[in-house]
């Protein structure tokens, strides 16, 4: 599975100037018909995908990086990015459902979502990780294809609303200081803040319409782009 990802990671070439969102990616399934794959309102919402489709409305360039199930669900998105001309890099993990807004709900026990590491374990509806073997694989290749994408980007979102996506926020915040382009981490409930201490601005999503939240992260873009 792992080698299907490497094999088409070499084809995605951003624009410069690139906006990259990485991140947790889901589904809203509260206002949407179960039948009705295509509807707009699936991703409008403060999700990674959300984000890029409504920073790609305002006419920047976007990349977005994230993980996606092996369903309909998964092949939805990534028509809607890919329509709205959105470059999409997503890893589809085999016999795996895509999240929606209900996972988000789930509650939060830390004490058994942690791995041997100390780190919280991907969830989804019976609360179990992801079942893969060599999952730390796909997490450094998620890393790495970032790390790629960010070399030519003009600013980068990181989006975490602990589904477990973004294994190593601090390494892409620090790559991306190394390398100048400012970062906006965007946090959703049960997302662990201290990883993105060193991030450009933070902002906490948990208690805003997603409306407002998305306003809030296109206003912290805007200031990126006309500061000197």
């Amino acid at each position: 599975m792992l080698q299907s990802l490497l094999n088409n990671v070499e084809s995605l070439s951003p624009a410069d100037g690139h906006i990259l969102v990485v991140g947790d990616i889901w589904i809203n399934r509260v206002d949407v018909d179960e039948d009705d794959e295509s509807s707009a309102a699936l991703l409008q919402h403060c999700s990674d995908a959300g984000l890029a489709l409504a920073i790609a409305g305002h006419g920047s360039p976007v990349t977005v990086v994230g993980f996606v199930g092996d369903d309909e669900l998964a092949a939805a998105i990534q028509g809607r990015l890919e329509h709205a001309g959105v470059t999409t890099d997503l890893l589809h993990i085999k016999q795996w459902p895509t999240f929606t807004d209900a996972h988000l709900r789930l509650p939060t026990e830390p004490a058994e979502k942690l791995d041997a590491n100390g780190r919280r374990l991907r969830r989804h509806k019976d609360e179990r990780a992801l079942p893969i073997d060599g999952m730390s694989e796909y997490e450094a290749h998620f890393q790495n294809r970032a790390e790629r994408y960010l070399r030519n980007a003009s600013a980068l979102v990181l989006v975490d609303f602990a589904l477990g996506s973004i294994a190593e926020p601090r390494a892409l915040i620090y790559v991306a200081n190394q390398l100048g382009v400012p970062s906006v981490s965007v946090l959703g409930r049960s997302a662990t803040k201290t990883p993105y201490a060193n991030a450009s601005s933070s902002i906490d999503v948990t208690a805003q319409p997603s409306a407002a939240a998305t306003a809030q992260v296109l206003a912290a873009l805007s200031q990126i782009k006309a500061a000197p």
